[in-house]
């Protein structure tokens, strides 16, 4: 039994250090993700987050930002491709937007899927997401 003691004070370090590296500055360090525009996101200013859109890159559509300026209260900061978890050919994936919440305010962030070299023509969808950022 007293042998168990200092497992049971290391294991308790661990837990309290990573408890206390989940909230630097009041801000999870995870980047949480976002799906479903009909719900607001709400972050706290400073905080990263993503919005994840279904997408299929073989048909030449991608999602294209609407309306993004510099010095916005919500700021693009990356983009990237999550293939399909399945080996079927022509299986569409999701595509990841990042942004950083710069200032407190509410925006609105609208895409559309279509084919960039394609003019005049109707997106294949639009999605806007309302965005909280306290």
């Amino acid at each position: 039994m007293p042998a168990l003691i200092p497992v049971a004070i290391v294991a308790l370090c661990i837990f309290a250090c990573a408890q206390n590296g989940k909230m630097a500055g009041g801000v999870p360090d995870r980047i949480r993700e976002f799906s479903d525009p009909s719900r607001p996101i709400q972050v706290a200013v400073g905080e990263r987050f993503s919005i994840l859109l279904d997408s299929n890159p073989t048909t030449g559509y991608s999602w294209q930002t609407s309306g993004l300026a510099v010095g916005r209260g919500v700021v693009f900061t990356a983009s990237d491709y999550e293939a399909p978890r399945t080996n079927l050919a022509g299986a569409p994936g999701r595509e990841r937007l990042t942004f950083t919440a710069e200032s407190a305010g509410i925006e609105k962030l609208t895409f559309h899927y279509l084919r960039p070299w394609e003019k005049n023509t109707e997106p294949a969808r639009t999605v806007t997401f309302t965005v909280v950022v306290k």
